[in-house]
């Protein structure tokens, strides 16, 4: 009996230890990344909708910083020039800055003060020492939008965990080759902006064997615009915009995909991704990051009934 006791306490002491070496093993790491070079962030992302416009001026910070706490760039100049056929066709269009970063324009129909389609944009920011300009056109986005309906769903397995309803979006790619897209699910206005729904389609999404101005295929179409674990229910509003984007600007969107499922064991050190906005001054202490894209913009909404 006693020794049966010893050798009960004996691997007692024994977890104890190995419990104290596997957390003696738990050490925190503080990685300071030193950020060799600021830059100026660009989230220009408008529209040629008769409604506020805006963009948004940051500084970058260290890759370990906490995001949402880069500084604001306040005092810059933001004009935005329709340069059509290689020379300034319009008078400038100038953002006025807001707060927090954000410069702001509304459009003027009634004056003629609008963006459109077919026109090339060039825009100039002039920040401290600094001169960014790029340039991107103001392609058109989708002509036909059937509807946006419902579809009852059984929930027996992956991705339909939940019985209920999902959205299909039955819209047709522009004909010939070069259009690309921005498909923008909304519930009860609230924009599904997680990175993992982002909904990008070259063209109708598959044009490998010639396909051309057809109705979108089934991911673009369906897959994206919904929440598989969260169906949408009677009386929520769903909306969907069509926007246009740049092929620099898809591909672009790729890039941040890539970066953000880079992870596990065959995991590539992160780079920056390559923007449209370049310094003038080849001097400048500073980079240039973010985009700058302007859409045409097409939508449907519904409300989910019985």
């Amino acid at each position: 009996m006693e020794l049966k006791q010893m050798k009960r306490g004996l691997y007692i002491v024994l977890l104890i230890i190995l419990g104290g070496n596997f957390s003696a093993c738990e050490d925190v790491i503080q990685v300071d990344v030193e950020q060799k070079q600021k830059k100026i962030v660009v989230d220009a992302f408008i529209d040629n909708r008769h409604q506020t416009q805006t963009i948004r001026l940051t500084e970058s910070i260290p890759f370990f910083d906490i995001p949402g706490t880069e500084p604001p760039l306040t005092t810059a100049t933001v004009a935005l020039v329709d340069t059509t056929g290689g020379g300034i066709a319009a008078p400038p269009i100038f953002f006025r800055h807001d707060s927090m970063g954000y410069y702001r324009w509304t459009p003027n129909p009634t004056s003629g003060d609008t963006l459109k389609v077919g026109r090339t944009y060039a825009l100039l920011i002039i920040e401290g020492q600094d001169t960014v300009i790029g340039t991107t056109r103001l392609a058109p986005t989708v002509s036909r939008i059937d509807s946006l309906r419902t579809v009852p769903v059984e929930g027996n397995g992956p991705p339909f965990i939940d019985t209920g309803k999902y959205c299909e979006i039955f819209a047709y790619d522009l004909p010939g080759f070069g259009n690309y897209y921005w498909l923008k699910t909304f519930r009860n206005d609230t924009f599904l902006n997680e990175i993992n729904k982002l909904n990008i389609s070259q063209d109708m999404g598959n044009n490998s064997n010639g396909q051309d101005a057809g109705l979108f295929i089934y991911p673009v179409r369906f897959s994206e615009l919904n929440e598989f674990l969260r169906p949408y229910r009677d009386g929520e509003k769903v909306r969907v915009e069509i926007h246009s984007i740049s092929q620099f600007a898809y591909y672009w969107f790729q890039l941040v995909v890539n970066q953000n499922n880079n992870g596990g064991l065959f995991a590539t050190p992160p780079v920056n991704i390559q923007s449209n906005m370049f310094l003038l001054n080849q001097n400048s202490k500073r980079g240039v990051a973010g985009l700058f894209n302007i859409a045409a913009v097409n939508s449907i909404e519904i409300t989910v009934k019985e």
